[in-house]
């Protein structure tokens, strides 16, 4: 909707509910005159007419004036004191305006009551403002613009903010998600050359195809997901185990892996790139510092309307509660990460003993992440 648009809808909307009022007002103090008042005798519709020419009538004629001066003069918490008296001494000039017009008007086209007949024009304005409540109107009605515009802009200003956040949760969450890739592709890509590089060597030609297909699939894989933040966890677990396959061509026997998914979480939505560094780090840290074979797990399941995932190894383990523990900068990106996407709405642990492997848990809610996918 354009400005200028949204600009008559509030004028329209605004006279609309000061018709309304001015409506109500008259209801109301011909009820009052009736049920106080000795003999009173009720004239609504001509108390309705007079509020709606002499008040009503006035404002809507000023009204796109009024708004311009709400806007060119906004209330603000660090400016409201001198903006306050701006706008009295604007409502000030518009109520002397139009009571100076409707004085002389009556004056000279109307039949003035004989009190009022030996009266200079100046003199009705006095009786107008004060003594038929005029400026008290004219107060209401002022402060109902003024209002309704500083409303409009705290909204604007909200809904700027609102996206100034977004928009830089979102720079930060895609900053880490680059800068992680960053550190793990070129890691992991020279590892992998040089085991296929050693393949050749030994003539394993077709061996060295295979994983040379397997590292091409991963990378293409990781690319065109590139600017997704949220992927489905089945993509996910297929990025991991092209990795895996990557990784068994290296270890060899030594590695054993246990995939244990349930098929009814493989559609749930979960953060890009997750999993990745916490296998690369039960590898690279624990399973490929162990002298023996070792078995990595990776466990995915529901639980209690949560998506739990655990990476788990046996290999060197690890101090967490140690003074000289450092998470790594893979680690605690995908915490950071977490944080930022889900709050307090999560869990991430990590439980380790030395030579006993690392558990790495993670739950996110399921809700959350299926409204993000979508």
């Amino acid at each position: 909707m354009s400005e200028t648009a949204k600009n008559y809808r509030q004028l329209t909307v605004i006279l609309l509910c000061l018709a309304i009022g001015l409506g109500c007002y008259v209801a109301l103090s011909q009820l009052s005159g009736i049920f106080t008042i000795h003999n009173y005798q009720p004239n609504p519709v001509g108390q309705f007419t007079y509020l709606m020419i002499k008040v009503w009538l006035p404002w809507a004629i000023l009204s796109p004036l009024v708004l311009y001066f709400a806007k060119r003069y906004p209330i603000t918490p660090e400016n409201w004191l001198p903006m306050v008296g701006v706008h009295f001494f604007i409502l000030m000039i518009l109520s002397l305006l139009q009571t100076f017009v409707i004085s002389y008007h009556y004056h000279f086209f109307e039949t003035m009551s004989e009190s009022m007949v030996g009266y200079q024009p100046w003199q009705h304005i006095g009786h107008f403002l004060f003594g038929d409540n005029l400026f008290l109107f004219h107060f209401i009605i002022y402060t109902l613009f003024v209002a309704s515009q500083n409303l409009r802009n705290f909204y604007n200003f909200a809904e700027e903010k609102e996206l100034e956040s977004e928009t830089l949760r979102r720079q930060l969450v895609e900053s880490k998600l680059l800068a992680l890739r960053m550190q793990i592709n070129p890691h992991f890509l020279f590892n992998t050359l040089n085991i296929i590089s050693v393949l050749v060597l030994k003539e394993k030609k077709q061996q060295a195809a295979t994983l040379l297909e397997k590292l091409s699939a991963f990378f293409r894989q990781t690319l065109e997901e590139s600017e997704a933040q949220w992927v489905p966890l089945k993509s996910e677990i297929e990025i991991i185990e092209q990795y895996l396959f990557i990784e068994r061509a290296r270890f060899g026997e030594r590695l054993k892996i246990i995939m244990d998914i349930d098929d009814n979480v493989l559609a749930i939505s979960v953060p890009s790139m997750i999993l990745q560094p916490l296998v690369e780090n039960a590898i690279s840290h624990g399973l490929g510092e162990k002298t023996g074979p070792g078995t990595l797990t990776l466990r995915c399941k529901l639980a209690g309307g949560y998506l739990l995932i655990q990476v788990i190894d046996d290999g060197v383990g690890c101090d967490f509660t140690g003074k000289d523990y450092n998470p790594g900068i893979g680690i605690e990106n995908v915490r950071q990460r977490l944080i930022q996407l889900y709050d307090d709405d999560h869990l991430f642990t990590l439980n380790g003993e030395l030579g006993r492997g690392v558990t790495v848990t993670i739950k996110l809610p399921i809700k959350q992440s299926d409204e993000h996918q979508r």
